[in-house]
């Protein structure tokens, strides 16, 4: 039953990021569509457009993590992508930030495809088989984003924004059907969940917070560099033409990368150890965000690039792995649900602090903020490890 429900997820998956990534990834060029033409304002408002989210999805994700176990993930899973769908066809009628910045709140509220269908994956495989499925999870998102901007990109060039939205919209809508269809789950032990398990509970297991520490600063490192990134592109290139094409082949490629990284490193880890392969991630991660501040070419941009998302890939699947094997199947759902709750802030935090700081000290200092992060938490779990030890 696990294999069933973990391939069509996986697919669901894939479909679900393909839609999203199809414009999102430009909405700081969209921003310019609504009227803020001046860059150190775009770089600002997509700061504020991208973090806000991160904000709602603080809030809701352990509601639903509740839910989950209560109810069923595979529920979760299609409730996350029909709502991604009608997000999506929102956004594509706004007329102005202020509108943008409500439907990205409620996309907060409402999706979290990624956090419903690691959930119902993680419910369903053997322990054994945690690092690499869950590892997989982290490449559906990757070819999901190798795939989605690149073609989204060519669209928006062609089409327009607004009319790749709605495409995407219907994408989600596609991997939601799947789930429906063909995913399943043990209910029994959904029926059977000990509702004495408090989130109190599972916030003092020991090894929890390690876990939250990961996932806080990928994300927080990831989205500090979301407004930026497609700016830095364009100072380097000096010219609009194509400019969509260019910046979704980029993310396209280095997203192919970091998907073949996240199953090999996922499997890594299942034999090796997740922590001692989290602190090498990390200080990689740092190197290659130092190199994204001191690029000036395309070229050595996108290698750099390269070098970043294959070994931040490998970074989320040890985090889930963790909490695999921390909790009890019948709480994985309220465990994942704070484990993205409080990791979310990053997200919340990581574009505003990102596009503020772009502003103010220029559209590349978010880079070396990144670098300073990563090599500190290195340090952080390297000497949690060698006190374990």
């Amino acid at each position: 039953m696990w294999k069933k429900t973990f391939i069509s997820t996986f697919i669901a998956q894939v479909l679900s990021i393909i839609g999203f990534s199809f414009a999102m990834p430009f909405l700081p060029f969209f921003i310019s569509e609504l009227g803020i033409k001046d860059i150190s304002s775009q770089t600002y408002w997509s700061g504020i457009i991208l973090s806000s989210s991160g904000l709602t999805f603080t809030l809701f994700s352990p509601i639903w993590g509740h839910f989950a176990d209560k109810y069923g993930r595979k529920v979760m899973v299609v409730r996350s992508m029909f709502g991604g769908t009608l997000i999506l066809f929102l956004i594509s009628f706004v007329k102005n930030v202020k509108q943008l910045l409500i439907c990205r709140l409620l996309q907060g509220a409402l999706t979290g495809t990624i956090v419903a269908s690691v959930t119902l994956v993680a419910s369903v495989v053997p322990i054994e088989k945690s690092g690499f499925t869950l590892g997989m999870m982290q490449t559906a998102v990757s070819i999901g984003n190798s795939v989605g901007p690149f073609i989204g990109g060519f669209l928006a060039d062609n089409f327009g924004y607004r009319n790749t939205f709605r495409i995407g919209g219907l994408i989600i809508f596609v991997g939601g059907l799947l789930v429906l269809l063909f995913a399943k789950e043990n209910m029994s032990n959904v029926k059977e969940n000990n509702e004495n398990v408090s989130f109190r509970d599972i916030l003092k297991i020991k090894g929890f917070w390690i876990a939250i520490m990961i996932m806080f600063a990928v994300r927080f490192s990831n989205t500090i560099l979301s407004p930026s990134f497609p700016l830095v592109i364009k100072e380097i290139l000096h010219s609009p033409e194509r400019l969509n094409t260019i910046t979704g082949l980029i993310i396209g490629v280095a997203a192919v990368i970091e998907g073949v990284s996240a199953a090999f490193l996922g499997f890594i880890g299942d034999n090796i150890g997740y922590l001692g392969l989290t602190i090498n991630c990390f200080t990689i991660a740092a190197i290659a965000s130092l190199g994204h501040f001191f690029s000036y070419s395309i070229i050595i941009l996108f290698i750099f690039r390269i070098l970043y998302v294959g070994s931040v890939a490998g970074l989320i699947p040890s985090a889930n792995s963790i909490i695999k094997k921390l909790i009890e199947e019948k709480s994985i759902g309220k465990a994942y649900g704070i484990l993205n709750s409080i990791s979310m802030l990053g997200l919340a935090f990581g574009p505003f602090i990102g596009g503020y700081t772009g502003k103010i000290l220029g559209v590349r200092s978010p880079f070396l903020i990144t670098a300073i992060t990563q090599s500190l938490i290195s340090l952080v779990l390297f000497k949690f490890l060698k006190d374990r030890k």
